[in-house]
C-alpha cells in the first residue's frame, strides 16, 4: 500500500472550514501551510483546523518568491508569520508539535520556482544557504519519515515528491497552463513513475484555494481510491 504525507499551501481561505470537515470526516491528517497575512485575516479557522488535529506550518507572511527579497527582508517575513502561528497555538492551549516551513513557490531564495518547472533536483547557492542555516536556527524541520533517499531530508524547509499541479484549475490559470481538466490531473498522477514505488513514503503537495475546492478534495478522495495511506504527523 503506498504512503503518502498530505500537505496543503496557502491556508487560510474562505473555504478552509469546509476542507478541515472533509479531512476530519475521512480521518485524514494533514499539514496546513499558511500565509500569514490570511492568517491575520481569518485566524479562527486556523484555530478551528488546530481544534481538529491538523498541523501548521509557515509558508511566509506575505507569499514573496525568496529569490526576489533580501535576507533579512525574508527573516522578517518569516518572523511575522511565526508569530502568528505561535498565537493562534496558544489561543487553543494547545502545544505546537513542531517548526514547519515551506517556501512559496518553493523559490529557496535561488529564484528558482520548482513547485511549478518540476526541477528534479534542489540546488543550493549562498543565498540558500543562508536562509538553511537561519531556518535550522530558528528550530525548523521536516515531520517525514522514510522517504525516498533522493529526497532532501537533510533540508530545515518541507518539500515534497508530488505537486498535484491544482493550481492550474484556478480561476486566474485556469485555461491556460498544460492541464486544464480535472482528467489532466487525474491521468499526472497515474502517470507519474514515483508515485508508483511502495517502498518509500511520498510528500504531496496540494491547496487550500476557494475557488479549487471540489477539484481538491476530489484528489484527496482519488488518491484514497488508489489505496494511498495517509501518513499521521
Amino acid at each position: 500500500m503506498p504512503k503518502a504525507y498530505l500537505t496543503i499551501d496557502d491556508s487560510p481561505s474562505e473555504r478552509t472550514d469546509d476542507l478541515v470537515d472533509f479531512l476530519a470526516d475521512r480521518k485524514i491528517p494533514a499539514l496546513l501551510f499558511v500565509r500569514g497575512v490570511h492568517l491575520q485575516e481569518n485566524p479562527k479557522a486556523i484555530e478551528r483546523a488546530i481544534g481538529k488535529g491538523l498541523v501548521i506550518g509557515n509558508h511566509s507572511f506575505a507569499h514573496k518568491p525568496a529569490g526576489e527579497m533580501e535576507p533579512q527582508e525574508w527573516c522578517d517575513d518569516f518572523e511575522l508569520c511565526e508569530h502568528l502561528i505561535e498565537a493562534a497555538y496558544a489561543r487553543c492551549e494547545i502545544a505546537r508539535p513542531g517548526k514547519y516551513y515551506r517556501f512559496p513557490y518553493i523559490d529557496r531564495g535561488d529564484g528558482k520556482k520548482i513547485e511549478q518547472i518540476d526541477a528534479a533536483s534542489v540546488g543550493e547557492n549562498n543565498k540558500t544557504s543562508i536562509l538553511q542555516q537561519y531556518l535550522k536556527d530558528q528550530g525548523c524541520t521536516q515531520p517525514f519519515n522514510n522517504m525516498p533517499p533522493e529526497y532532501r531530508s537533510d533540508a530545515a524547509d518541507c518539500l515534497y515528491t508530488f505537486t498535484a499541479r491544482d493550481w492550474m484549475l484556478n480561476d486566474k490559470h485556469r485555461g491556460h497552463q498544460p492541464l486544464k481538466t480535472m482528467d489532466d490531473l487525474k491521468s499526472r498522477i497515474n502517470s507519474d513513475e514515483g508515485l508508483k514505488t511502495h517502498e518509500h513514503a511520498h510528500v504531496l503537495l496540494l491547496h487550500d484555494q476557494p475557488d479549487i475546492f471540489d477539484e481538491v478534495c476530489a484528489l484527496i478522495d482519488y488518491f484514497a481510491e488508489k489505496d494511498f495511506e495517509f501518513l499521521a504527523y
